[in-house]
């Protein structure tokens, strides 16, 4: 529907870079943050996640909704932002997170800076990549 408006525009500004942009829409998404570090993921060549999917145990019994989830590697990354700071909901993440651990999921909790450092981010690109068997060296990590 976007696209179709946009197209239809006879000369709206930057028209390219919108059309590009509508192709990295997905819905789902819960927050501004969780759009940016899956963008961060795709930018770099990863394989697209799912965005807040279900993560299931081993007898198909829901564990989690996942963030970011790579169903068949069983990878998740969890972005936290502010929402996750307070101690009760930081242990709930935490329990959260030890339960699908034990689970063989392999949880990463992603933050601000593994997204806007760079140090950080190659860091954080790394370890999944390694999770998800990629090899980094055919990966775009800065």
């Amino acid at each position: 529907m976007l696209e179709g408006i946009l197209q239809s525009r006879i000369r709206p500004r930057g028209k390219a870079r919108l059309l590009k942009a509508l192709q990295l829409i997905r819905a789902g998404s819960r927050s501004p943050m969780e759009t940016l570090t899956r963008l961060m993921f795709v930018r770099a060549g990863f394989p697209e996640p799912a965005i807040n999917a279900p993560v299931l145990d081993g007898g198909g019994g829901w564990l989690l909704t996942g963030d970011l989830v790579w169903e068949k590697q069983r990878v998740v990354a969890e972005y936290q932002g502010a929402t996750h700071a307070p101690i009760s909901e930081r242990s709930h993440d935490a329990d959260r997170i030890s339960v699908a651990v034990d689970e063989g999921v392999k949880m990463f909790e992603l933050f601000a800076e593994d997204v806007f450092d760079r140090r950080r981010r190659t860091r954080c690109l790394r370890r999944v990549a390694r999770a998800l068997d990629l090899d980094p060296g055919l990966l775009r990590i800065d």
